[in-house]
């Protein structure tokens, strides 16, 4: 299996573009450490540990618009024609939900799977969340999320996209897994997902 890591928001050209943040510590101000794309990279860095020390390959992209960064993907799945392929767009949301959310493009069957492996384990190994829920993202429903992954379905078969919103910045609830263990957890249950996806 190839794992590819998207951290989104970082790196777009131009543009100093975190994502969102929330005031973890309690002291009136949204630090750069407070960040959505600065705390996505620590579970990035723990899935990739993880499938790495299972065998598997990881790629990790930071740089380009969302469609470059979509191209790099089809182009690794190319270079990869016997292993299955998913590509992770990497995300925290924000706006007091109560939820973990994966998406996928609402075209791909393949997507859908991994969406499935990758909530299934969200749900097994995370009590502290008691939502976790997988949508078909498309032009016309959750959007936003759709333009995350849009233009990795024009790839080969063996490449699958899902995006990854495991829990919501601003929910108190939600804060114990933003501690470094938290995100070590939520970064290996990640790669746990997408390795059983890929076994199938």
């Amino acid at each position: 299996m190839v794992l590819i890591l998207d951290r989104q928001h970082y790196g777009k050209p131009g543009r100093d573009d975190l994502g969102a943040g929330a005031d973890l510590d309690g002291d009136g101000v949204v630090e750069l450490y407070e960040r959505e794309a600065n705390l996505t990279i620590l579970y990035i860095n723990a899935a990739k540990e993880l499938a790495e020390s299972e065998g598997h390959t990881v790629y990790v992209l930071d740089a380009g618009w969302y469609s470059s960064r979509h191209e790099k993907a089809i182009e690794i799945a190319r270079e990869h024609p016997d292993d299955m392929c998913a590509y992770i767009a990497c995300h925290l949301n924000a706006g007091g939900g109560t939820y973990s959310l994966t998406l996928h493009d609402y075209r791909s069957r393949g997507g859908e799977r991994l969406a499935k492996a990758v909530a299934t384990e969200m749900s097994t190994q995370i009590p502290e969340i008691s939502r976790h829920l997988v949508r078909a993202a498309s032009p016309e429903d959750w959007t936003n999320g759709y333009n995350t992954i849009k233009g990795i379905y024009a790839g080969p078969g063996n490449l699958s996209g899902v995006c990854f919103e495991p829990l919501f910045m601003d929910n108190s609830e939600h804060q114990i897994l933003l501690r470094p263990e938290g995100l070590l957890r939520l970064g290996q249950i990640l790669a746990e997902g997408c390795i059983a996806w890929g076994a199938v």
